[in-house]
């Protein structure tokens, strides 16, 4: 086995991989002032609730969009596993065949979410990351990685919301049950929630529109299951392990043969 972790702007989430697929998932508070020892004792905690024995891991692949933390959080890995920890970024095979302007600008979750994608679902493929912010993907029909959609995230369009309306105020992003709301509360909820739904139906065919072709569309991410069930399309799958399983794909990759 070994151990996944994937840093987000809001949360690390570690995962235990083999050959049979994703064995446990966890998850901790991203927070840029922990030290790699403290990180070190927190994933520690958690790991130990798993039943893992870090000294038994195989190996160990992170990714990271928060490249202040990625440093700490490394030195935080090879404290607890006391072995090297591989980093997406460049030197990393990870058979992503990448036609953007600058490929070096492709966070490591996209690329992950990208692998894991290809390799499951039928070309063309559309991967939708619900985190942070609202990340969309496109693998084309001849396999490469052509481009994609960065939007406002559920928590950053509840957090303008109420940044800058003096009469608004903090709601737990929750589908109210209906649209049309008659109170601010609910109102709030319905447009952060039936309107990042509504988003995605609109992008979606947007790009299957410049494709010329359906695509099958992967959806991943702390808000998917909270949005997905709400959008009129109805074919979007659901993976929370879907970046876990591309990282595990991407480590056996980089292993000598």
């Amino acid at each position: 086995m070994i151990l996944t972790v994937d840093l987000s702007n809001t949360r690390i989430t570690l995962a235990g991989a083999d050959e049979e697929g994703i064995l446990f998932s966890c998850h901790l508070a991203t927070v840029k002032s922990r030290t790699a020892d403290e990180y070190a004792a927190l994933m520690g905690l958690l790991l130990d609730r798993q039943k893992v024995d870090c000294s038994a891991l195989e190996g160990c692949i992170l990714s990271s969009v928060v490249p202040e933390l990625t440093p700490e959080l490394r030195r935080g890995l090879e404290k607890l596993t006391g072995r090297e920890i591989m980093v997406v970024g460049p030197g990393v095979k990870t058979g992503l065949n990448i036609r953007l302007d600058d490929p070096s600008q492709l966070g490591s979750d996209f690329v992950a979410a990208a692998v894991a994608a290809q390799a499951a679902w039928p070309l063309p493929v559309i991967t939708v990351e619900m985190d942070t912010a609202i990340g969309l993907g496109v693998t084309d029909g001849s396999g490469c990685y052509i481009g994609g959609v960065i939007a406002p995230g559920i928590m950053a369009s509840a957090s303008a919301l109420t940044s800058r309306a003096s009469l608004l105020h903090d709601v737990m992003p929750k589908a109210p049950g209906h649209i049309i709301c008659r109170n601010t509360d609910e109102s709030m909820r319905s447009g952060i929630i039936y309107g990042a739904a509504a988003m995605l139906d609109g992008l979606l065919a947007g790009m299957e529109e410049e494709l010329g072709q359906r695509a099958a569309v992967v959806a991943t991410g702390p808000w998917a299951r909270a949005v997905i069930p709400h959008c009129r399309r109805k074919d979007i799958h659901v993976d929370e392990h879907l970046i876990a399983h591309g990282l595990w794909l991407i480590w056996k990759r980089n292993q000598r043969r």
